[in-house]
């Protein structure tokens, strides 16, 4: 993994076989940050997507094998009570056929390259459980 770093904002450059979330973990655990937003583009190899069932209060998960375009990632990169990185990241990809998925990722293998923009966030904020959705929002911390 390549980092340039400007100010607030670095580019990371992962390349093929990384997973996302590894090389995240890895950046985030090398430097000192309170939360960061991230975009990014580029090839996938394997992907795991989910959506949240509103109702149900839990997420629904499918797998995803082949190379992808990675169209669209966009998400943010928190910290939970113990220190430790969350991260939450939707994305959009399209097949071979120009069709489009998305969701939620929860597993992504890089395909020829994943370029991230990652923003660091000048606030405080975690994650705590909001008991009307279930879902782990974001608070000012």
């Amino acid at each position: 993994m390549q980092s340039f770093y400007d100010d607030r904002q670095y580019v990371l450059v992962l390349e093929k076989g990384d997973s996302l979330f590894e090389k995240l973990r890895e950046f985030v655990n090398e430097h000192s940050f309170k939360g960061a937003w991230l975009q990014g583009l580029g090839a996938a190899l394997d992907l795991e997507l989910g959506y949240y069932d509103l109702n149900a209060k839990e997420y629904h998960w499918k797998q995803f094998s082949g190379l992808y375009e990675i169209t669209s990632l966009q998400g943010n990169i928190v910290l939970d009570k113990a220190g430790e990185p969350v991260f939450h990241v939707h994305g959009t990809f399209s097949d071979t056929h120009f069709m489009a998925i998305g969701g939620h990722v929860r597993n992504l293998t890089v395909g020829g390259t994943c370029e991230l923009l990652v923003t660091e966030l000048p606030i405080d904020i975690k994650r705590e459980i909001d008991g009307a959705t279930g879902l782990n929002l974001l608070h000012k911390a």
